[in-house]
C-alpha cells in the first residue's frame, strides 16, 4: 500500500478560504440529469458532491485514504445514497472499473501531480478505457505565469510565502508555501505547503505537504491530448470563460 502523503494535511484542505470557483462550470457541462460521471482525484468531495446531486451517478477515485475518509463523511452528511455516488482508492494512471462514463473530469490541476510521461500515458489509457463513445473528458492545469526560461531561473526561492489564514473554533490556521526545487525536463515544480494550527499564540500542529506540479504551456497541453488520440472539443482560459491561453487556467475538453 503506497504511503498516504496527505494523511496529516487532509484536514486542512477544506479550510482554504479562497477555493477555485469551478463547480458551476462542471455542473453546466453535465450531459444531463442521467449522466454518469467519473472524477479523478476526488479528494474530500469539493466537486464530487454537488455534481452527484445533479447527475445520475458519480464515481470518485483518489489515492489518499485520509481525503476519502473526509469525503465519505461529507457524502453521508449530504444524504447521498451509494446508488448516487461511490468513492474509492485508486491510482488514476492504472485502474479498471469495468464501466464507461459520459463525463470524466480531473478538477483543480489533478494531473499536474503526474511527474513522468509514463504516468501521463497511463492516465490517457485509463480515460480511453472508461469514456463512453459520445462522452467528454475535461482536464485542467494552471497557465504558467511566465515564460519557461524565466520560470526555471526565478521560481526557486528561499523562505516562506503567505497563502492564507482562517480562524475556526477558537483556533487559527495558516498556510505558507516554500519553493525549494524544480526539474527542467520535464518541467516540474516542487512546492511545499506548510500548514500550522495555533491556539492563542501557541503552535499546536505543523504539517508539511510536498506537491509535484508538472507545468504545461498552452500548445503543449493540447499536443499532449491530441497525441494520445483524442479530439479537442472545447478550450477555456478559466472557469469564467476566459479565452484559452489568456486566463489563469488551461481547461480542455476532448472526446474519443
Amino acid at each position: 500500500m503506497p504511503i498516504d502523503l496527505r494523511a496529516d494535511s487532509a484536514w486542512y484542505y477544506d479550510l482554504n478560504p479562497n477555493p477555485i470557483d469551478d463547480v458551476p462550470f462542471y455542473v453546466e457541462r453535465l450531459p444531463g440529469s442521467g449522466a454518469r460521471v467519473l472524477e479523478l482525484g476526488c479528494g474530500t468531495g469539493r466537486v464530487s458532491i454537488p455534481l452527484a446531486q445533479k447527475c445520475e451517478f458519480l464515481h470518485g477515485l483518489d489515492m489518499s485514504t485520509a481525503m476519502l475518509e473526509l469525503c465519505r463523511a461529507k457524502i453521508a452528511q449530504a444524504g447521498l445514497a451509494s446508488e448516487r455516488i461511490v468513492v474509492g482508492q485508486a491510482d488514476i494512471t492504472d485502474f479498471d472499473l469495468g464501466a464507461r462514463f459520459d463525463l470524466i473530469i480531473a478538477p483543480y490541476r489533478v494531473i499536474q501531480n503526474l511527474e513522468s510521461d509514463e504516468q501521463l500515458v497511463g492516465l490517457f489509457r485509463c480515460i480511453r478505457a472508461h469514456l463512453a463513445s459520445r462522452g467528454r473528458c475535461i482536464l485542467n492545469v494552471f497557465l504558467p505565469n511566465r515564460p519557461r526560461d524565466e520560470l526555471i531561473r526565478d521560481w526557486v526561492t528561499s523562505g516562506e510565502s503567505f497563502a492564507w489564514e482562517v480562524e475556526r473554533g477558537g483556533q487559527r490556521m495558516t498556510c505558507h508555501d516554500v519553493r525549494p526545487r524544480l526539474t527542467e525536463d520535464p518541467l516540474v515544480l516542487y512546492p511545499e505547503l506548510i500548514y500550522r494550527r495555533y491556539r492563542g499564540d501557541a503552535l499546536v500542529d505543523e504539517v508539511v505537504l510536498p506537491i509535484p506540479m508538472r507545468c504545461f504551456y498552452p500548445d503543449e497541453f493540447l499536443d499532449r491530448i491530441r497525441s494520445a488520440g483524442f479530439s479537442i472539443t472545447g478550450t477555456w482560459g478559466g472557469y469564467a470563460g476566459e479565452p484559452y491561453g489568456e486566463g489563469p487556467e488551461l481547461v480542455v475538453e476532448f472526446s474519443l
